[in-house]
């Protein structure tokens, strides 16, 4: 992954699709220590389980899960381009993913 310059976009609590989702800037943050800062930022158990997946933050404007028009940092699946922020998104699965794995 290419550094993309300095950004100000540290760590984020997101709302809509996923319960307890935050996003944690890649080039403050290794792996390890955005679980770690999740789980204090949150107050989560050490064994509440945890999908990291690889994602990007933008600030731009949009309209949030309550119709409402922000100016803000948005959590985005997809690179687009300089403007985008790479970051660790973090969130506690659904039941149906856990499914299977104990």
């Amino acid at each position: 992954m290419a550094i993309k310059g300095t950004s100000k976009f540290d760590f984020e609590v997101f709302n809509g699709d996923f319960d307890n989702w935050m996003g944690f800037n890649k080039q403050k943050y290794t792996r390890e220590q955005a679980i770690e800062e999740w789980r204090s930022e949150l107050m989560l158990d050490e064994n509440t389980p945890y999908i990291v997946e690889d994602a990007f933050v933008r600030y731009r404007f949009g309209v949030d899960e309550d119709n409402e028009n922000r100016s803000c940092w948005w959590l985005e699946w997809r690179d687009c381009g300089h403007r985008s922020v790479p970051v660790w998104s973090i969130r506690t699965p659904f039941p149906w993913e856990l499914e299977g794995t104990e």
